[in-house]
């Protein structure tokens, strides 16, 4: 029985230790888990991790290691511009959203203001 299967595909983002102001690396999957989501890890080209057992190897790797290290350096920023330009989109897709229903409402009023204003004048 042939199936295809769906590949989910995410980027690897260290987590941020408050306690000693550094970024670790903490394991995106629980144990046993199944169906694992693919990782794909930004410190070589082409590395990624579909399993706690691959990840565990994975940030043993010495250009990991520099990658974690020199992180908030090189990739934080660039992280958190991205986060703040999709925020950013959508509160304008629902400005213009909310804008579009505004002009239709005054367009609405104005009608109704144009029909009755004969009404209006006679009572002057």
């Amino acid at each position: 029985m042939n199936q295809l299967q769906i590949v989910v595909e995410k980027i690897y983002k260290p987590h941020f230790d408050v306690e000693t102001d550094e970024f670790v690396d903490k394991s995106p999957y629980s144990p046993y888990e199944r169906r694992c989501i693919r990782y794909e890890c930004r410190c070589r080209a082409g590395a990624c991790f579909a399993g706690n057992a691959q990840f565990k190897q994975h940030i043993k790797s010495k250009t990991h290691k520099d990658f974690i290290t020199f992180y908030k350096k090189y990739y934080k920023e660039a992280d958190d511009a991205l986060v703040t330009c999709r925020d950013l989109l959508a509160e304008k897709e629902l400005l213009l959203r909310k804008n579009e229903k505004l002009v239709e409402d005054n367009r609405v009023l104005l009608e109704i203001i144009k029909e009755h204003d004969e009404e209006f004048q006679e009572c002057i």
